[in-house]
């Protein structure tokens, strides 16, 4: 799986791999749930929850990030890193605005 000599492109298909293994035990273990954290719609979760070992490890041996990074838009980062409340709605507003994102076609 890993590119001799090329330490980035080994990183990269460590956290493939990693995230494609994650993707499946938060869907294995509540469907609705997995799929809001991951921000995948239906068809992608379906897809991803019945990869065999074997499919998993192909798929994470691509030269590119599979996940996508979610908090992309400045008004997330913004209250993110803003201190509200001492931080007591901090989670509570990202998550709200991350909900309000569509999910994402593909992982």
């Amino acid at each position: 799986m890993t590119i001799v000599g090329n330490p980035i492109l080994s990183d990269i298909q460590e956290v493939n791999l990693s995230y494609l293994m994650l993707a499946q035990r938060l869907l294995r273990e509540n469907f609705s749930a997995g799929m809001f954290r991951l921000g995948f719609d239906h068809d992608v979760a379906q897809i991803v929850m019945k990869l065999s070992p074997a499919q998993l490890v192909k798929l994470a041996s691509s030269s590119s990030v599979l996940c996508q990074f979610r908090l992309n838009d400045y008004q997330l980062l913004a209250s993110l890193t803003q201190e509200v409340l001492g931080g007591i709605l901090q989670q509570a507003h990202a998550t709200i605005l991350m909900a309000q994102r569509q999910p994402a076609s593909s992982c």
